[in-house]
């Protein structure tokens, strides 16, 4: 048995704030949206992110699923390369977008990264991986 990772979906309670977010801000293309459904497809290369406004998926789901589609819990965050993790830290902060962590270095893993967070409160991970930053 094969199986194929075809996208990440975030269920969320505002969903025209996250869609201008990963849309405007971080620059994912529009693949689809369906304004009826409050869902939204994003891609960037090969990666896709679907949006979901968790009031629809209540409807469509109802009482037939255990799952909660409640809030965060800081249990998953998304990951975006940049060319430079200080320069994308003071881009979003012109944004008014949350700074959970400045940019610091990960000597081990030959990274850098900071953590901000989507309208949602879902984490983002910023991750430069060209030259470690600051090591001798």
């Amino acid at each position: 048995m094969e199986f194929n990772f075809s996208y990440t979906r975030l269920y969320v309670n505002d969903y025209d704030s996250c869609l201008q977010f990963y849309r405007d801000i971080l620059g994912l293309e529009v693949a689809f949206v369906s304004e009826i459904d409050r869902y939204a497809e994003l891609t960037k290369g090969t990666t896709k992110l679907t949006l979901m406004c968790r009031g629809k998926v209540k409807e469509y789901f109802g009482n037939r699923t255990p799952v909660s589609f409640g809030t965060k819990d800081d249990a998953i965050a998304l990951s975006f390369g940049v060319k430079d993790v200080d320069e994308a830290c003071k881009y979003l902060k012109g944004k008014g977008v949350e700074i959970v962590s400045q940019p610091w270095n990960f000597l081990d893993w030959g990274v850098k990264l900071a953590l901000v967070r989507d309208p949602e409160g879902n984490l983002v991970e910023l991750l430069q991986s060209s030259q470690i930053i600051g090591a001798e």
